[in-house]
């Protein structure tokens, strides 16, 4: 695929900086909420925006056309969609314009893992790690809304009065309930707005370091607040860049306790992570269980679910099909030495996507895992990355994936094998419910009761 002077990525699914979005949903959903570094202008008086503009306009309308999975494009007629976007180019004064233009070309086809990434949002070294601050919070969807998930001690969060179990009604200028409403309108379901809204409060609490922002929050039974909380450094690893995918900032967290049972979660599926997990999955007894925490997470390098599946099979398994424009390719593990056996618990969510549903949803049809939580968010369009003429990063989808039980997850996500909702109660105590049904499952699947013998049954 052309691109700049970087080599294309392999394809890869969704960008967790790039706020990727239902691209049924308003497409220019930041412009009323934008807290991220914004794309500087082009001076309306430049005599070259003009071609700049149309060459950028030209290269997202030509790339989709030429590499979007579906030839008829859903029933939509995407050279009508052409000219009803190049017939407002001609008033597009600068590249933020041009990046709502964009999007809202993009949203024609109702389809995740469309989206313009502003080059000023987007890290590529470690001088750029600033333009992506954090406050030390994590958010999750309950009953339509966007509750604080966690907070991490003595983070900006913390320090300004965020508690799990809060709920966020504003940030900034934004009110979470008219673009809940909004999103409806749009046909979105209740699990893709819930997506949705946690990925915009996600991207909001993700601002340049040192951006103070401005949040409206309420803690259960008590009257809303109104807070400042000023983004602060990752302080943790990067991921590296690959091609036009930018570096995102690392969570890993892995431990085994004493009686066996070993819990692993990691943010995204970055390359650098693999390391680290494999070593984790490979010190593992024959008798203990593993829990794998895929909540929240947005998904990443896609190559790295059959990976974790080898890791956890003694033989080659499918994880479904990948359906391009040319043609299919297989998802296809195979087993990697010493791969751990025993009993394996998926935990999702509505914030479960991409490669997180390509992995739960291939462990579950393979009969390897049994799944917790909720359904996931129904985002699992492969996709890749290109630098544009004016600099910005243009995600676009270049595949459907299908399951091995021939069902597509776009739209339509992964289902759990033991449905368990978190509440908002649940998060202000400080509990996990799903962790504590899968660490449940897993006792009994390592202890099963002794067989009754016939010298030992009752009589009847």
């Amino acid at each position: 695929m052309p691109t700049a002077s970087r080599a294309e990525p392999p394809p890869i699914l969704v960008s967790p900086s790039a706020a990727d979005q239902p691209a049924s949903a308003p497409a220019a959903s930041t412009a009323a909420d934008s807290t991220s570094p914004a794309s500087p202008s082009a001076a309306p008086a430049d005599p070259d925006w003009p071609d700049l503009r149309q060459r950028t306009f030209d290269e997202v309308w030509t790339t989709v056309n030429e590499s979007y999975f579906d030839p008829t494009f859903g029933g939509v007629d995407w050279d009508a969609v052409r000219a009803k976007y190049a017939a407002q180019l001609p008033a597009i004064a600068d590249k933020a314009a041009l990046c709502d233009l964009l999007r809202a070309m993009l949203g024609e086809l109702r389809r995740t893992h469309f989206s313009i990434l502003p080059r000023e949002a987007a890290v590529f070294t470690p001088a750029e790690r600033s333009r992506i601050g954090t406050i030390g919070a994590d958010f999750t969807a309950v009953d339509g809304q966007v509750i604080v998930r966690h907070v991490r001690p003595a983070s900006p969060a913390a320090a300004a009065g965020i508690h799990p179990g809060d709920v966020v009604l504003k940030t900034n200028t934004a009110d979470l309930a008219t673009l809940a409403t909004t999103l409806a309108h749009y046909g979105l379901t209740p699990t893709q707005q819930g997506s949705y809204l946690v990925y915009f409060v996600t991207s909001w609490s993700r601002a340049a370091v040192g951006t103070a922002l401005t949040a409206t929050v309420a803690s259960p039974d008590a009257a809303p607040r109104e807070l400042t909380v000023t983004c602060a450094a990752h302080d943790g690893e990067w991921s590296e860049p690959v091609g036009s995918f930018p570096a995102q900032p690392l969570e890993f967290e892995a431990h085994r306790d004493d009686t066996g049972l070993a819990y692993l979660r990691l943010n995204v599926f970055a390359p650098s992570l693999m390391r680290p997990l494999r070593a984790f999955v490979r010190q593992l007894h024959p008798g203990d269980g593993l829990i794998l925490d895929l909540r929240a997470n947005p998904g990443g390098l896609t190559a790295m679910a059959p990976g974790i599946v080898g890791l956890l099979s003694d033989h080659q398994v499918s994880l479904g099909r990948m359906i391009l424009r040319a043609g299919e390719i297989g998802f296809e593990a195979f087993p990697q030495s010493r791969a751990f056996l025993g009993p394996v618990a998926v935990l999702i969510d509505g914030g479960s996507a991409s490669t997180s549903e390509i992995l739960a949803a291939g462990l579950q049809a393979t009969h390897r895992a049994r799944l917790f939580g909720e359904p996931s968010a129904g985002a699992a369009l492969p996709s890749s990355f290109k630098t544009l003429p004016t600099g910005d990063l243009f995600q676009y989808a270049i595949a459907d994936v299908q399951t091995p039980t021939h069902h597509s997850l776009e739209g339509r996500g992964v289902a759990p094998d033991i449905v368990v909702a978190t509440t908002r109660a649940d998060l202000a105590a400080g509990r996990d419910p799903v962790l504590e049904t899968a660490r449940a499952w897993l006792h009994e699947a390592r202890n099963p009761p002794a067989p009754v013998s016939a010298a030992t049954a009752p009589a009847p």
